[in-house]
């Protein structure tokens, strides 16, 4: 009995000294729910944040099976939820500060001809100032733990030097090129701190957004044979998370800052 204790005393003990803690924002699908579940898979302790995560059935159903997730309620556009998370969480170290939550804007209220004055600014607001807000907001604690890596999910979509034709959801193209600087200017600014931070393409990921982007419901993206879906090959979630963790996980300070591909390449912007 007393070998059995001292062994799970023991596991708690490694657990707690070298468990580390990632918060992901737009964790209840796509992307961000396999960041939070590839992050739980490895042990790592995950803050999911979700800006209603009372119905958020996936997310739910992971976090139960995973004592190592906690779920919190934040919209990124939300000045008073960030700031009241930040103090929630104030002398908690966090490795990583995963920025994914973002929208892509209904299309035709960003078409020519007919641009929407509000729709640009909800999407300027969720897509540019959120992630700004909240790395602002949580600086302190990725400066206190080990790792001090923050990212943010950007896209091709906002590469000035990749842009070939007027972008079918140009609000959603502006976002990301102006996330991009955003990112940048931070990067700059918290170097000396040493937090470096990624600025990532995912790829081309088989996931709402993308079939958004596209113009195709989900069931036409499952049907489609000869469509333009094919032609992006996408990734499946797995793949692409999982290539973005390793190449975060090995990112240095010397990068900080560079618009990187999921694989770690560093692509023009």
């Amino acid at each position: 009995m007393l070998r059995i204790l001292v062994l799970t005393l023991t596991v708690l003990w490694a657990h707690t000294a070298i468990a580390k803690t990632v918060l992901i924002t737009g964790s209840n699908r796509g992307l961000g729910l396999e960041f939070v579940t590839q992050y739980a898979a490895l042990g790592w302790d995950v803050i999911a944040t979700s800006r209603s995560p009372d119905d958020d059935e996936d997310l739910l159903t992971l976090a139960a099976a995973n004592a190592n997730i906690t779920i919190e309620k934040l919209d990124v556009a939300d000045l008073d939820e960030i700031a009241a998370l930040a103090a929630k969480y104030k002398g908690t170290a966090i490795d990583v500060l995963m920025n994914n939550a973002g929208v892509f804007g209904d299309r035709p209220r960003q078409a020519w001809g007919a641009l929407d004055r509000d729709l640009f600014r909800q999407v300027m607001d969720i897509n540019v100032f959120g992630p700004l807000k909240i790395s602002e907001a949580f600086a302190d604690h990725v400066a206190a733990s080990e790792t001090k890596k923050i990212a943010v999910i950007s896209s091709t979509a906002g590469s000035l030097a990749s842009i070939r034709n007027p972008p079918g959801a140009p609000y959603y193209a502006i976002s990301k090129a102006a996330v991009n600087m955003a990112m940048r200017g931070t990067a700059m600014r918290l170097k000396s701190r040493g937090i470096a931070i990624a600025i990532f393409m995912p790829g081309a990921v088989d996931t709402r957004m993308l079939r958004e982007a596209v113009g195709l419901t989900q069931a036409e993206a499952e049907a489609a044979t000869n469509y333009d879906y094919k032609r992006f090959k996408p990734l499946t979630t797995k793949e692409s998370i999982s290539q973005m963790i390793e190449t975060l996980d090995q990112l240095t300070l010397d990068r900080s800052g560079d618009f990187l591909n999921y694989d770690g390449r560093t692509i023009p912007w």
